[in-house]
């Protein structure tokens, strides 16, 4: 019965597919894992393989609330190493791209985080006994509190994080260069970036040391959608804190495919995944060390010329691994005219 309305559920996304004359295709989600450790390391977003055309600007800002816990140890007495992971994470990141011509464009974004005890338990605890998820004893934990926390096994703290009203994090600078396009076939682009390391090392909020990713990106239309995918490889720096305690932060490997839908001239629904290794896997703790999945589930409406309002769910198919759940919010505008101004 299930799988029947999954089935009936996809089928009518397919008709409504199809009552639109000249489906318009703006990329995926520019959505990431709000783990907290993750997010110290360069991420490039999800993004169509179609780049800004010369003196082209495209503005966005992006909103993203999670709710993180998570915890586990080693076996053992006295000292061990352990995760633990409590609380609520806002990412805000203005986002700004341009084109350079010859295919070519550069984006930057400026985050920010703000941390707390959050509100969202008691939801998530009816959340998960509905549906009879697993909630590692969530309901009998206090609530509202917030800890993130490593710890090895000398007992010795590796790497937190502690709460704060508003943080600025590590500002990633990137560069796309679009080498074929998806009107004509396969579209594929190439890219590379860096992390300015603004972040507060010692608070857990960047890493103190400037990453470089470099990554590939696909795009083709089939029909009356639009598929994407990614692969990237970031080199990750290591916090300070964490390296006078004898740990290091992992490069992060992650890939990621994504659908775009339009269900009308304004409408577009969008499903995505996106797979990423873990950069405390050296911790070699499971609940610290395991790969993270995370599928995300939105849409994109096109409220007038000039902008668009997105708006997604994000939830972790590894289990004890990434954060709970994540809202996440985007925001597309074009306020004023500098060249030309485009939605993405």
């Amino acid at each position: 019965m299930h799988g029947a309305r999954i089935g009936l559920f996809a089928a009518t996304l397919v008709l409504l597919a199809g009552c639109v004359d000249a489906p318009r295709f703006h990329g995926p989600l520019p959505v990431r894992n709000q783990h907290p450790a993750q997010l110290t390391v360069l991420h490039l977003p999800p993004a169509s393989t179609n780049t800004l055309a010369a003196d082209a600007w495209a503005a966005r800002t992006d909103l993203a609330y999670s709710s993180l816990f998570l915890s586990g140890s080693a076996p053992g007495s006295g000292p061990r190493k352990s995760f633990r992971m409590d609380g609520e994470y806002l990412r805000v990141a203005p986002q700004l791209r341009t084109g350079l011509g010859g295919g070519v464009e550069v984006g930057f974004e400026v985050p920010f985080a703000h941390t707390t005890g959050g509100f969202l338990d008691d939801f998530l605890i009816d959340y998960h006994d509905a549906f009879g998820f697993p909630d590692q004893n969530r309901d009998s934990n206090p609530k509202g509190a917030f800890a993130v926390a490593a710890t090895n096994d000398a007992g010795v703290t590796v790497w937190s994080v502690e709460r704060r009203g508003l943080e600025l994090l590590d500002i990633p600078l990137w560069l796309t260069w679009q080498l074929t396009s998806a009107r004509e076939g396969l579209g594929i682009a190439v890219r590379t970036g860096l992390e300015i390391p603004t972040g507060d090392e010692d608070r857990g909020y960047g890493n103190g040391e400037v990453d470089y990713a470099a990554g590939v990106l696909l795009e083709h239309h089939l029909g009356g959608a639009s598929f994407y995918g990614h692969v990237q490889h970031t080199f990750a720096g290591t916090p300070e804190p964490s390296s006078d305690a004898g740990f290091d932060f992992a490069d992060v490997t992650s890939m990621g495919l994504a659908a775009e839908l339009p269900l009308c001239n304004e409408l577009s629904a969008l499903a995505q995944v996106e797979f990423e290794t873990s950069t405390l896997r050296d911790l070699d703790l499971p609940v610290a060390s395991r790969d993270q999945v995370l599928l995300w589930v939105g849409a994109r409406w096109h409220c007038g010329e000039r902008w668009a309002v997105e708006l997604a769910f994000g939830e972790d198919l590894q289990s004890y691994v990434s954060p709970d759940f994540t809202a996440w919010l985007g925001f597309t505008t074009m306020p004023g005219r500098t060249g030309t101004w485009v939605l993405p």
